[in-house]
């Protein structure tokens, strides 16, 4: 019985493909989704910073909006990290590719089953 192969890398064709949809993605999301999000508090809190500087004795006034911002801004950050990780899995599993982690679990699953002989 043929087994299949595994692949547990991309291509070098592969990668360039998967890197520029993966950018385009990026370019897209710079306009209207989580990263022009993130800019724009940036920018605000940036603006909170300069104000706070150049009258410092209203800076205690921006604290709480600062840090407010702050926090929106790593939240913002660990959704986007969240959907690249995402959308690279997606691409991945299109292109048939495993990692070792899911060849382990598979193996593993095939040996509670006493299924040791197939690779």
């Amino acid at each position: 019985m043929p087994t299949a192969t595994r692949k547990t890398e991309l291509s070098p064709l592969e990668a360039i493909v998967v890197e520029q949809a993966l950018g385009a993605e990026a370019l897209r999301n710079t306009r209207d989704g989580v990263l022009a999000r993130i800019q724009q508090l940036t920018k605000e809190r940036q603006k909170l910073y300069a104000k706070s500087g150049a009258h410092p004795l209203l800076a205690p006034a921006y604290g709480p909006r600062i840090r407010a911002l702050g926090v929106e801004i790593e939240m913002l950050w660990e959704l986007l990290r969240r959907q690249r990780a995402s959308r690279r899995v997606q691409m991945e599993r299109a292109l048939h590719v495993t990692g070792e982690s899911d060849d382990n679990e598979q193996r593993e699953q095939r040996e509670e089953h006493g299924d040791t002989d197939a690779a």
